[in-house]
């Protein structure tokens, strides 16, 4: 009797149905401007390529909005996701799907390499569902496709651990090369990669073959003293962490010139939180979001399967040791994790191949109509997760704040300067493809309006209805700045009433 492909580690179809598959859904509203989810670090990001397509400042410049009436210059993570955008608006202008572009490209090619690590670290059919679970998952699709450095960062990660697994085989210094790279450019994209990514690299050094029963610690400690006493070991982690710690140390100094920065460091960053570390809600939440955004429900029961067939293969070390990462990543910034939910993205590189493996366990002791009824239902998950919480936040978002938007772009001067009324949030500013301030709409004073005014600022916009871009306005505060916005006879209010553009010479102090 011919096996089972499940059981003889024969994919089922070619790598291009997952590939496929998973650009498919990336490419979902690829022309909306930079609203929904996340959108403010969208926006940030967005307006780095427009500076440096416009103004051709150098990659170490990088510039945002919300810098008043100065130049814009910031304390960021190294830009190359906003510079390469900046190269392709170059050939074609600012054309923002143009950077959602580059993330599904990532992605795609990220599925790939997910692919073949699901293959080396466990069997080619393992891989193939690797892939189909990464393609499919809910915040892997959103994220796959947002004009941020996500998808470049998974990208950068799951290249560095395909490189040095080759490098390992086969001792090709190309290999060892594109490892280094995808290290340090995640690294440089963001410093926490450092940890989560750094363990499993260790770990493809110290591990039996990925496929092999794990040695007993004799062996691996043998094997930790050789890797201590190379020098390629040193070469590989002192010029990656150097390189990372001199960009951010230009980044400091340039945060310290400007007095901007994304408040990387210090008191003000705010990302980690006792409280929350001991409050079971917290855990439970993030819980919830990894069961349902990340792994589509149906997922999880084949990630813990994975995990009980692995846990003493060298693969399964592999990517149990990523997972241990993430989780120490999550402990050390708790309070950001629980806020922005790109922080467990990097879980799908080492949950899929488990997942994988899973589902390649369980298939074959199943009649045909049990895989395609899971496969169905975990397709619709996606596809309604994918719906309700993101697509239809940014078709939402964009009947809101769109209309403002072009109103600035189409009748106010590139120079003109504006005072958005949406808190912290950048991306009114990025819509209007403005610079200027950003304040809350409890913190208008005469005397604010003056300083602005004095420092060229020309309008004040916003909506009644939201406070940032996401958050429903106060009832009080709303009829405030309705009446702010009756008092301006040059005021422009939108059809239904939902935002405003006033110039700031309408508004006098006693206002």
């Amino acid at each position: 009797m011919r096996p089972h492909p499940a059981l003889s580690g024969t994919p089922p179809k070619g790598i291009w149905w997952p590939i496929g598959l998973g650009t498919l859904l990336r490419l979902f509203q690829i022309w909306m401007p930079v609203l929904g989810v996340h959108s403010w670090r969208q926006a940030d990001t967005a307006a780095m390529a427009r500076h440096f397509s416009q103004n051709n400042t150098p990659i170490w410049l990088p510039q945002i909005d919300w810098g008043g009436a100065s130049a814009g210059f910031v304390e960021s993570e190294f830009p190359i996701y906003p510079f390469l955008v900046s190269r392709m608006y170059a050939l074609t202008g600012v054309q923002e799907w143009l950077g959602r572009g580059l993330s599904v490209l990532c992605s795609g090619l990220t599925i790939w390499l997910v692919i073949r690590l699901g293959r080396r670290w466990f069997n080619p059919n393992a891989g193939w569902w690797a892939g189909l679970a990464f393609a499919v998952a809910p915040l892997g699709v959103y994220f796959g496709r947002t004009f941020q450095a996500e998808a470049l960062l998974l990208l950068c990660a799951a290249a560095a651990l395909e490189s040095l697994s080759l490098w390992r085989e086969r001792r090709s210094r190309w290999a060892l090369a594109l490892s280094w790279i995808g290290l340090t450019t995640a690294g440089l994209i963001k410093v926490i990669p450092l940890l989560w990514l750094g363990l499993p690299l260790l770990m493809v050094q110290l591990t039996a073959a990925p496929r092999e029963r794990a040695e007993p610690w004799p062996t691996l400690l043998n094997r930790s003293i050789r890797l201590l006493s190379s020098a390629w070991f040193w070469l590989y982690i002192g010029t990656s962490l150097a390189t990372v710690a001199a960009w951010y140390w230009h980044a400091h100094n340039l945060g310290q010139s400007s007095g901007l920065s994304f408040g990387f460091w210090g008191a003000g960053a705010d990302r980690s939180s006792a409280s929350l570390l001991l409050d079971a809600n917290s855990w439970i939440n993030l819980l919830l979001r990894v069961v349902v955004r990340l792994l589509a429900v149906v997922g999880a029961p084949f990630l813990l399967l994975g995990l009980h067939k692995s846990w003493r293969t060298g693969g399964g070390q592999i990517a149990i040791s990523g997972m241990v990462g993430l989780l120490l990543c999550t402990i050390a910034t708790m309070r950001s994790s629980t806020i922005h939910e790109y922080y467990q993205l990097p879980l799908l590189l080492f949950s899929s191949p488990l997942i994988g493996l899973g589902w390649q366990c369980w298939q074959p002791t199943r009649p045909r109509w049990q895989p395609r009824l899971v496969l169905s239902l975990g397709l619709a998950i996606s596809i309604t997760v994918l719906s309700v919480d993101y697509w239809a936040v940014e078709q939402r978002q964009s009947r809101a704040w769109m209309p403002l938007a072009r109103t600035i772009r189409n009748e106010l001067p590139e120079t003109a300067r504006i005072v958005s009324v949406t808190s912290t949030d950048p991306t009114l500013l990025n819509l209007a493809r403005r610079q200027g301030w950003l304040i809350s709409s409890k913190q208008l004073t005469p005397e604010r309006l003056q300083r602005w005014q004095a420092a060229g600022a020309t309008h004040l916009a916003g909506s009644f209805v939201w406070d940032k871009t996401y958050r429903p306005m106060p009832d009080q505060r709303e009829q405030r700045l309705r009446t702010l916005a009756g008092s301006s006879p040059n005021a422009w209010i939108d059809q239904r009433r939902q935002a405003y553009l006033i110039p700031i010479d309408d508004l006098h102090p006693q206002h």
